[in-house]
């Protein structure tokens, strides 16, 4: 009879860790699904913060066509007009022209790679206690062009960009990344080429970054 009671009961527990088991990897692949789908719904939320902030003038190093690089830069644009509406933002954004006669007056070593001493000292020059730093990297493009099959057609395009957020009193970092981001674009045309466009993948991956940025910092 004891026998009988202690198979019964082994059985009762690798069966309680076979479910266990089974309950951790439901679990994990449900974690696994969701991600993707929260990174989806990542939106640029209005910042709430009140302090005065210095947009220093956008670097373009991407060698783009000029169509492309019109497009990522009203991206840019659009993303900071979310971060910062100007009807009812609390954050003061000082003027291109302050900004310009400071960089004019404390010259960058390198403009494509400002140290972050040189970045404190334009913050100071114009009194702003943040500051943001952005530059549009070389892209790399794919065109897989016309499928014989299904006839489709597709441009991808990967944008980077190096993104700095500072706290000017701080002297310091409070983004400081590379970040690099992929969009694309397709159609489908069973008898011409044509459909997909260039424009809308960097518009997409250059949306993407400030998204990566925007929601990152105050």
């Amino acid at each position: 009879m004891k026998k009988i009671i202690i198979a019964f009961l082994m059985i009762f527990i690798m069966g309680g860790q076979s479910f266990a088991f089974a309950a951790d990897r439901s679990a994990e692949r449900r974690t696994l699904q969701e991600e993707p789908r929260q990174e989806e719904k990542m939106e640029i939320i209005p910042s709430d913060q009140n302090y005065v902030l210095a947009l220093l003038p956008i670097v373009d190093r991407s060698n783009m066509e000029e169509k492309e690089r019109k497009v990522a830069m009203k991206a840019i644009k659009a993303a900071i007009e979310k971060k910062y509406p100007k009807k009812n933002t609390k954050v003061k954004v000082i003027s291109d022209k302050e900004i310009t006669k400071a960089m004019r007056m404390y010259l960058f070593e390198n403009y494509d790679a400002p140290v972050l001493a040189e970045l404190v000292t334009i913050g100071k020059a114009v009194h702003a206690d943040r500051i943001i730093y952005l530059s549009l990297e070389p892209i790399k493009s794919e065109e897989d062009g016309f499928r014989i099959i299904i006839g489709a057609q597709k441009f991808s395009s990967e944008i980077g960009m190096k993104m700095k957020f500072i706290d000017v009193n701080e002297n310091k970092y409070l983004f400081n990344q590379f970040v690099v981001k992929e969009g694309s674009s397709s159609a489908v045309s069973f008898w011409k080429l044509g459909g997909a466009s260039k424009s809308r993948s960097v518009k997409k991956a250059v949306t993407e970054c400030m998204k990566e940025f925007f929601t990152n910092i105050d």
